[in-house]
């Protein structure tokens, strides 16, 4: 794991890449619930990465399934995070494209 991004002015630009839950080797890469969660520092030339159980991780965004950018919203069918960008070409066998579909 990485080191915390200690930069005050990079908290705007950190993400939640894992909220409550880790994969790793120890487990077979399951997702396995956790009170932990992984935060990234998408700041340019920074590379904090570190997991953290700490309040704050609520007030953040989650990180985009496709592109790892700040997720804006959740596709409707599998519930996971996507910017608007990736949740237009995301879709599903027979359900159209979630943004747009009501079933």
């Amino acid at each position: 794991m990485g080191t915390a991004c200690r930069n005050r002015d990079h908290r705007a630009l950190w993400i939640v890449v894992q909220r409550n839950y880790n994969r790793s080797a120890f487990n077979g890469y399951r997702i396995t619930r956790s009170a932990y969660s992984l935060v990234r520092c998408t700041a340019p030339g920074c590379n904090g990465t570190w997991r953290t159980r700490a309040a704050f991780v609520d007030t953040l965004p989650d990180s985009c399934t496709g592109c790892g950018q700040p997720a804006e919203t959740s596709c409707r069918i599998c519930r996971r995070p996507y910017c608007q960008t990736c949740l237009t070409t995301h879709h599903h066998e027979g359900y159209g494209t979630p943004a747009t579909d009501d079933r």
